[in-house]
C-alpha cells in the first residue's frame, strides 16, 4: 500500500511540474520564458547584441527568443503590459541587429529587468 501511494505521489509530482513548465510557454512559442531568461538575458546574448558584439547566429537567436517571449503568457500582471514590454524589447533588438541608429540605447533601456519583473514575475 505504501509503495502504491509513493508511486502515485511521484507521478502526480511529475505531472504538476510538467504543467508548470508548459504554462511558461505560449502555444506558438519555440522557447519558454525560463529558457529565454537563462540564455538571452542572464546568459548575456541580448547584452552582446546591444553592444554590437554578437555573431550573426546569436543575433538571429536573440530575435527568435524575443519573438517567443512575446508569445508567452506573463507569470502575473496584465497581458497588455506584457505585450507592451515584450514588443518594445523585440523592436529594440531587431533595430540593433539591423544597425539602426540609437537602437543599442533603446535595447539597453528595454533590457531593464526590474521594470518587467516588478510587474510580471
Amino acid at each position: 500500500m505504501n509503495r502504491v501511494m509513493l508511486v502515485l505521489i511521484g507521478l502526480l509530482s511529475v505531472a504538476l511540474l510538467s504543467g508548470v513548465a508548459m504554462a511558461d510557454k505560449g502555444k506558438d512559442s519555440k522557447f519558454s520564458t525560463e529558457e529565454i531568461m537563462k540564455k538571452a538575458m542572464k546568459g548575456g546574448l541580448v547584452a552582446k547584441v546591444a553592444k554590437g558584439e554578437a555573431s550573426e547566429e546569436d543575433q538571429k537567436l536573440v530575435v527568435e527568443m524575443l519573438e517567443s517571449l512575446a508569445k508567452n503568457p506573463p507569470h502575473k500582471g496584465s497581458e497588455e503590459s506584457w505585450k507592451e514590454k515584450t514588443a518594445a524589447l523585440l523592436a529594440a533588438a531587431q533595430g540593433a541587429v539591423e544597425g539602426k541608429k540609437g537602437a543599442d540605447a533603446k535595447l539597453k533601456k528595454a533590457m531593464n529587468c526590474k521594470s518587467c519583473h516588478d510587474e510580471h514575475k
